[in-house]
């Protein structure tokens, strides 16, 4: 039987911390943020404050790319091709693993190397608010699977606040060389 989860619309907020509950409303995980940190610093803990992932983002970079420590080991990568507007996917390439779907809308699926689904994520409205209903296969990926998901969010975090942050820049200038 496939593990329910559901995490909360508002996922990153100035505080940083949100949880993951099961579908009868009890926390089952909590993931947290340093608020400030160039590496975006994210980890994922039990509710007994172990630590289970921990999830940071290499400062420089050709591909946006993240990392995902399980147990103080780097299991994986994940790197972010160019979004495109229809088809958009993401790369784990140490376990084989691709997040694709519509990435924007939180309607998407984990697949492994072949082709089996691992989990799926559709936003949903249940008694505990508007949110994402999380489906693991297996109960051995679930720490994996919220750290593929956390990974995806602190992307889409970081698009939506560049994209706030060049809309507000009326010249285009985007602070590189002056070519004048």
């Amino acid at each position: 039987r496939a593990m329910e989860l559901f995490m909360k619309e508002k996922v990153f907020s100035l505080h940083d911390t949100y949880h993951v509950y099961d579908m009868e409303g009890s926390e089952k995980y909590q993931i947290r943020s340093k608020p400030i940190s160039i590496t975006n610093q994210t980890s994922l803990y039990d509710m007994e404050g172990k630590e289970l992932a921990h999830i940071h983002r290499k400062v420089i970079s050709m591909h946006e790319t993240h990392f995902i420590e399980i147990d103080g080991k780097e299991v994986t990568e994940v790197r972010t091709k160019l979004f495109h507007p229809i088809h958009q996917e993401i790369d784990a390439p140490e376990i084989g693993w691709q997040i694709r779907g519509n990435l924007w809308d939180h309607d998407f699926s984990v697949l492994d190397s072949a082709e089996n689904v691992r989990a799926t994520v559709h936003r949903k409205w249940i008694s505990l608010g508007e949110g994402y209903q999380i489906s693991i296969a297996s109960d051995e990926d679930i720490v994996l699977v919220l750290a593929l998901i956390v990974t995806l969010e602190r992307i889409l975090t970081d698009r939506k606040n560049e994209s706030m942050t060049s809309s507000s820049n009326p010249s285009g200038n985007s602070g590189g060389a002056d070519n004048g």
